[in-house]
Formats: C-alpha cells, sequence, structure tokens
C-alpha cells in the first residue's frame, strides 16, 4: 500500500492484480450468488475492463453503478476502476423524477443495473435512450454476464495519476439536491490506510458488509479488501438474523452499522445461542449515537469492541475514529482525527472555540473530496480557504477527543438559546423503558420554536408522557425539556437509516 497519501494514489484495478498473485486462491467475496477467489475476480474484471474498452469506454468516462449489494457491484466497480474510467455509484433505491435528475446531472456514457430493478426504472430511463446498458441477470446483447463469459479481450493498461477522478458518490446532504461528489486517487487510499494504522486489520480480517454498497461503504471495503487481501461477506440484505448466521458460518471480525442495525441485533431473543466469538469490532456511525444503546450491546456481547468513527461521503470518508483499545473509556466520543487529517471546532465566523465549547465542525486534508461534479458555486461554499465545512456540531476535549452533538441545521434555537437534539436524545435513551429518541423544532409564535421528541419504548415497556417529561426535568435544565413527548411504534427513516425530524409527522396519530 502507498505510504505517502499526499502525493501518492490508490490504484485499486492494478492492485488487485498484485493481491490476486499473492493470494490466488483465497476466498475474496462471500455473497448470495456464491463465492469467488481473488484469482477469479482478477480474471473476470481483466475480462469486463476488456470490454468496456472494446465497446467505446474510454479512460474518464462516467460509467454508472445501479446496483443492489452483490458480486455484480463488486466486479462492476474493480472493472471500471481497472480501464480508469470514473465510477459512479448510484443508489440502488433511487426511482421516478429523482433517479432522472441525478442520470442528467451525471451524465453518463453506460450504465451497469439488474434485471430486478428494471420494471421500476424503467420509465425514467426513457428519456436517455442512448445510454448504453449492461443488465446483471438480463439477456441479449445488453447481458451482463455475456461480457463475463465470451472470453478475455486484450487490455490496454491506463495510465494513472493521483489527482484524476475515480469516483462519483451522489448526496442529498441536508438541502435534498443530489450533488456528486467527485473523490481521486488521494482520497481513496484515506480509508486502508487509517485501517491498517488505527484498527490493524490485515489479511485474516473477514468484514461484514451490511450497509448499502451504493453509498460510500461499497467502495471504500473493496479497496480494503483489495489492499489487505482479506475478505468479505455480502449481505443483499438487511436482517438480524441472516447477519448473526453469517457472523456463525464465516467468522466475521469486523462490521460498521447505523444504530437501528444494533437496536434490532439487541431485539432478537436468542442472540446469545449464536457464536459470535469472531467478532472483534463492531462500530456505530453515519448519526448520532446514543451511548446507552452501546453500552447496552457491550453488555450483551462483552467479547466485542464498540466504537465510533465520524465522517462524510465528501470526505472520503473518515475524518475521526475510536482506537480499540479506547473503545469502552470513550465510547460516548467519535474518536480522534485520524493521522494527516486536520479538525478544528469554530463559531459562526469560522474562529476557533475554546475546548469543551460547541461549534461546526471543519477538516482539511488529504481526505477533502476534489469538489462537486460540476458545480463550482456549491464546492466553493463548502469548501473554505482549504477548509471543508462539515455543517455539524461537535466539541473537542483537551485530551483530543472529538463528540458529535447533531447537524447545525437540526439545532434548536428557542426563545434565543441553542439546544442540541442529541443531548436530548440521549438522556431520553438514559430512560431504562426508551429504545430510541428523536428531537425537533415546533415552530412557536413566541419563541420561534419549541422542542418536540418522540420515542419508541421497548418490548413490552409501557410509560407515559408525563414519566418521561419528570425524568428529563430531572436531568436537563429546564429550556431543554421538549413541550410534547410522543410514544410511537417506530420512527420514519432516510434510506441510509436515519430518522427524519418531521414534526407533523412524528407526532400525528
Amino acid at each position: 500500500m502507498a505510504s505517502d497519501p499526499n502525493k501518492i494514489g490508490f490504484f485499486v484495478g492494478k492492485i488487485l492484480e498484485e493481491t490476486a498473485q499473492k493470494f490466488s486462491e483465497k476466498v475474496a467475496l462471500i455473497a448470495r450468488e456464491g463465492e469467488m477467489s481473488f484469482a477469479a475476480m482478477n480474471e473476470r474484471v481483466t475480462c469486463l475492463a476488456g470490454r468496456l474498452q472494446s465497446e467505446g469506454v474510454k479512460q474518464g468516462d462516467r460509467v454508472g453503478l445501479l446496483l443492489p449489494n452483490s458480486l455484480a457491484f463488486a466486479l462492476s466497480y474493480y472493472g471500471t476502476q481497472r480501464m480508469a474510467a470514473v465510477t459512479v455509484v448510484l443508489d440502488a433505491r433511487l426511482r421516478g423524477k429523482e433517479l432522472e435528475g441525478v442520470l442528467r446531472d451525471a451524465d453518463l456514457r453506460l450504465m451497469i443495473t439488474h434485471q430486478r430493478l428494471i420494471p421500476e426504472i424503467g420509465e425514467a430511463l426513457k428519456e436517455f435512450s442512448r445510454l448504453s446498458l449492461w443488465i446483471v441477470d438480463g439477456e441479449g446483447e445488453q447481458s451482463f454476464e455475456k461480457r463475463l463469459s465470451s472470453g478475455a479481450l486484450g487490455f490496454a493498461q491506463p495510465q494513472h495519476h493521483p489527482e484524476d477522478d475515480t469516483l462519483i458518490l451522489y448526496t442529498s446532504g441536508t438541502t435534498g439536491e443530489p450533488k456528486g461528489v467527485v473523490l481521486n486517487h488521494i482520497n481513496l487510499i484515506q480509508f486502508p490506510r487509517v485501517m491498517a494504522e488505527m484498527h490493524k486489520t490485515n489479511s485474516d480480517t473477514v468484514w461484514g458488509c451490511i450497509l448499502p454498497m451504493s453509498h460510500i461503504s461499497g467502495p471504500i471495503y473493496l479497496n480494503e479488501i483489495v489492499d489487505k487481501g482479506s475478505s468479505m461477506v455480502i449481505f443483499d440484505q438487511f436482517n438480524p438474523i441472516t447477519l448473526l448466521e453469517g457472523i456463525q458460518k464465516y467468522r466475521i471480525t469486523v462490521f460498521h452499522g447505523v444504530p437501528i442495525i444494533f437496536q434490532l441485533l439487541l431485539g432478537v431473543t436468542n442472540l446469545k445461542d449464536y457464536d459470535t466469538h469472531s467478532v472483534e469490532l463492531a462500530a456505530m456511525m453515519g448519526t448520532t449515537v446514543p451511548v446507552s444503546l452501546m453500552r447496552a450491546f457491550k453488555k450483551i456481547l462483552p467479547h466485542v469492541k464498540i466504537i465510533q468513527g465520524y465522517g462524510l461521503t465528501e470526505t472520503s470518508p473518515l475524518i475521526t475514529l475510536t482506537e480499540p483499545h479506547q473503545a469502552d473509556s470513550k465510547m460516548a466520543s467519535i474518536g480522534k482525527a485520524v493521522s494527516d487529517v486536520e479538525v478544528k471546532i469554530v463559531d459562526e465566523r469560522g474562529k476557533e472555540v475554546s475546548e469543551g465549547e460547541a461549534g461546526e465542525i471543519i477538516t482539511r486534508g488529504p481526505h477533502v473530496m476534489k469538489g462537486y461534479f460540476r458545480r463550482p458555486d456549491a464546492t466553493a461554499e463548502r469548501i473554505r480557504n482549504g477548509w471543508l465545512y462539515t455543517g455539524d456540531i461537535g466539541r473537542r476535549d483537551n485530551d483530543g477527543y472529538y463528540y458529535h452533538l447533531g447537524r447545525k441545521d437540526d439545532m434548536i434555537i428557542t426563545g434565543g438559546l441553542n439546544v442540541y437534539p442529541a443531548e436530548v436524545e440521549n438522556m431520553l435513551c438514559e430512560h431504562p423503558q426508551v429504545q430510541e429518541a428523536v428531537v425537533f423544532p415546533i415552530p412557536d409564535s413566541k419563541r420561534g420554536n419549541v422542542i418536540g421528541a418522540a420515542v419508541v419504548l421497548r418490548p413490552g415497556d409501557k410509560i407515559g408522557e408525563k414519566e418521561l417529561l419528570s425524568f428529563l426535568r430531572s436531568n436537563l435544565a429546564n429550556f431543554k425539556v421538549p413541550q410534547k413527548v410522543a410514544i410511537r411504534e417506530s420512527l420514519p427513516r432516510t434510506s441510509t437509516g436515519k430518522v427524519i425530524r418531521d414534526a407533523s409527522a412524528l407526532l400525528s396519530n
């Protein structure tokens, strides 16, 4: 692996060839469709890369992947990277006008998708009749499998440059407007490097991929296993029983997930009956994590180190991470800045605040994206004087550990006072009968906003709004206590598992 992230890029297609020679017969990927060794994977990737070139795709052309978690996603990613196309990873849940908007913006040369998605995306594709399609499980000239089984073609090895565009991932951010995050080869080296330094991942590591590969998780995991010669088990949809069975069967050692995944695991009544002793590390990421959830998971599976980390698609993705040896003592923290990454906490004017004070998290370093695809104004708004403004609120302790307090846009100003939802949510989750909570603003003519909350209780538990409010009044400043707490059976979520802070939806009967 490259050692200088400021000068050298991560060329996954080339590195795969070297790894396939060293670990030729080792199983690289395990999925519903079967298993694949590094040698077999490399052979198919070379074939795909040759096919892309023979069908007119040139270095720097954009090739879209609209695929579920699968072996096909992995092969398509490696194949496009091998021939130096720009891999455009599209959320497999995109439909209708949303899909049309992203395809129009991405301006693809070719797209690889799955036959089972065609009935739902076919209408949106009508506008893009000139867009070439390869279809997994498809038939005829569009068949993806035809490109794998028709024999190897001559393949012209491209010349890479570390600063070349290599990956675009679409993110809606907080505005709902999709923007393509452009990453280069320097960005891509960050995750494998950090995992080697801080978590000591190696060829014995077995990753469990339960997050959507159509987000940044797919590319960074695929880069990691090629870098180390490790293995990955791909789950095509999340089910707590399927994950536990996979851990038991394939001896998974590391997995990452959003909090709802861990809540569902804790809901498995016979969780302790599954052999999970292979798991060394489980990371809760993607949003503010209730410490009570981490403690509950640690209690039932004490052999697992439970940590947090923090980052964005725009930072490829890690900004901070907790070291495994600090897992228990720094459970509430999102960790320390990873190597070669600078982090500051600043006020509204961009001035760094004192230790312990809340402010916006900003960062700079080789992890920061090149920019938003064809959106210089949006890039300039996000990256100022070399610093990327995350839009997240955090604080830093004197020992260099950071704590996430929520999105800047989520901060509630009530009667002129700032309330960070995460603080109230964490306190609600401290109540033994509360499983999860979300806090949100309710418009108010006098105070601008008052605070609302919605909670999901633990199975079989019952408690009323008055009791929860009394608990909060005993533990929080009065201005942070919600005016209303709704008891819900579930909370509305985005496709990535984040709770939607919509007062009208959360308070409706």
